[in-house]
């Protein structure tokens, strides 16, 4: 029985311990100074959410949102102030990256009393914004924008991600004052920048017979159609690349994109089977570094799509 108490005891100890404290939950303040008395640290900026993305097709629509809040060992009292640094990593895409800079500071006078009367702060910032402070004019999707805090305060003192111990970083304070924020490749729909480099598609048929009855993936690049896949339905106006898919299970079909194309676009052509087609496609750039691009399965079109109906396609992920 004795064994059975202690068991129960850490069970919800540790789960006590892992829950989202709030001002709503009894404890708060005491979990609060209970961590800072027994941390050495003695300070951290607490994330209490953090929304958004970015996305290398729509930098001034970008944005993401932060919402921080200071602990030190007087409940706010010591908080001067937070800056916030930014830097360019522009490794994935091969252009250059930046060295840190500051970007702004915000005083405890700028700041407001939360739920729990501690001081907070609310950060926006689009990608547009990020770059043009940086005087980053060139960038790429899968590259990534760093946004480092540092908490100052009043007696001197500094923290930040070099002096940041694990525990301060989990699942109550949530600090870990280093933010990489990946650049992402999402593309709309539609027509798009023309992105040179190798495209691979993996074509699948599940009957054996191909893309026999006018299914097809079609690229138009600069007013020029491309089509893999069937030609049974095929307008005048199409040009093939590679041999046709008409029989089988799989097929691979490879497509170079030039240097210089300007604008292309990818789509979907039902064909009568469109229950039975599937395809993924793989993109190498320029630098020779290989993503995946969009994965299909059945009915690419929807399943209430007709035969010859074309439409872009959707959830493609191209990083330039």
């Amino acid at each position: 029985m004795k064994k059975l108490f202690i068991y129960i005891s850490l069970i919800t100890l540790i789960v006590s311990c892992s829950k989202d404290f709030s001002s709503e939950i009894e404890g708060y303040e005491m979990m609060s100074d209970y961590m800072l008395s027994e941390f050495t640290k003695g300070a951290a900026l607490r994330t209490i959410s953090q929304s958004g993305e970015y996305q290398a097709s729509n930098p001034s629509g970008s944005i993401v949102s932060w919402i921080l809040e200071t602990h030190d060992a007087e409940e706010g009292g010591l908080t001067d102030n937070v800056e916030i640094y930014l830097s360019y990593n522009g490794s994935f895409s091969g252009l250059p990256s930046t060295s840190e800079v500051l970007y702004k500071t915000i005083s405890r006078s700028d700041m407001y009393d939360g739920a729990v009367g501690l001081p907070r702060l609310d950060v926006s910032l689009t990608l547009s914004e990020a770059l043009s402070f940086m005087g980053v004019t060139k960038f790429g999707g899968g590259d990534i924008v760093n946004v480092r805090y540092v908490l100052n305060l009043t007696d001197g003192r500094s923290f930040s991600r070099t002096n940041v111990t694990g525990s301060m970083t989990g699942v109550y304070f949530r600090s870990p004052y280093l933010y990489p924020l990946i650049i992402g490749c999402e593309q709309p729909a539609g027509e798009i920048a023309a992105q040179p480099g190798t495209y691979t598609i993996n074509a699948t048929d599940s009957y054996g017979d191909g893309w026999s009855t006018g299914e097809a993936l079609i690229v138009t690049v600069d007013g020029k159609e491309y089509r893999f896949g069937s030609t049974v339905t095929s307008p005048s106006t199409v040009s093939n690349a590679g041999n046709d898919f008409t029989d089988g299970e799989s097929f691979t079909y490879t497509f170079d994109l030039p240097e210089g194309a300007q604008k292309m676009t990818w789509a979907w052509y039902s064909g009568f089977y469109d229950d039975e087609v599937g395809f993924t496609m793989t993109f190498t750039n320029t630098n020779g570094k290989t993503q995946s691009v969009v994965s299909k399965g059945i009915y690419p079109n929807g399943a209430d799509a007709s035969p010859g109906d074309v439409k872009p396609l959707s959830g493609m992920s191209i990083c330039f």
